[in-house]
């Protein structure tokens, strides 16, 4: 279904494609996996592209890791562990390892970090018409700051996940909300 509008210009505006939206998002990923997990669940994406870094100390292990990865921590001790972020959210086929784990071989080289999430989120933009958005909540502080400057650079919305009032300066904690960063300042 096609409408032509009239006003202010014309633009042809195709129903089909706006309605057929996928929303998919891009996240950052550390030593917590909580605020990633809220994210997740707040946005409710159709798809979840993650950042993380790489090798055997590398928060990638809590997107494809085996058995249960994640750690649920009371300061330095372990209370729980859970299996990785996709069998949690129960994304099941929508993830695809492959294709949705971005591995970082250093988490603070700015370059490699800022190419690697750039490239990316050009190739989802060529893919056609998708609500493309990131959160830069996890990470190292060089990962998320080249999320925000891709997110910026590519025009995406950005979003950040914090706690309503933030106590805990090592880490977002449980109770934490998920919000749209003003990009206005680079009008």
């Amino acid at each position: 279904m096609t409408f032509l509008l009239a006003y202010p210009r014309r633009i042809k505006v195709d129903l089909v494609n706006i309605f057929n939206m996928s929303k998919i998002l891009f996240v950052t990923v550390g030593g917590s996996f909580q605020p990633i997990v809220t994210a997740i669940r707040s946005l409710q994406p159709d798809r979840v592209i993650f950042i993380a870094s790489d090798g055997e100390k590398g928060s990638i292990s809590q997107v494809i890791g085996e058995g249960t990865p994640c750690e649920v921590r009371r300061g330095i001790e372990v209370i729980d562990r859970l299996p990785n972020i996709p069998t949690q959210l129960g994304l099941g086929e929508k993830f695809d390892a492959v294709r949705d784990a971005i591995a970082i071989s250093n988490p603070d080289d700015l370059g490699e970090c800022y190419s690697k999430i750039y490239k990316c989120i050009c190739q989802v933009q060529a893919e056609g018409k998708n609500e493309i958005m990131a959160d830069y909540t996890g990470g190292t502080k060089t990962l998320s700051s080249a999320m925000v400057l891709a997110a910026a650079d590519t025009g995406i919305s950005l979003y950040v996940t914090i706690a309503g009032m933030r106590e805990n300066l090592i880490k977002v904690e449980r109770g934490e909300i998920t919000k749209k960063v003003d990009m206005g300042f680079r009008s």
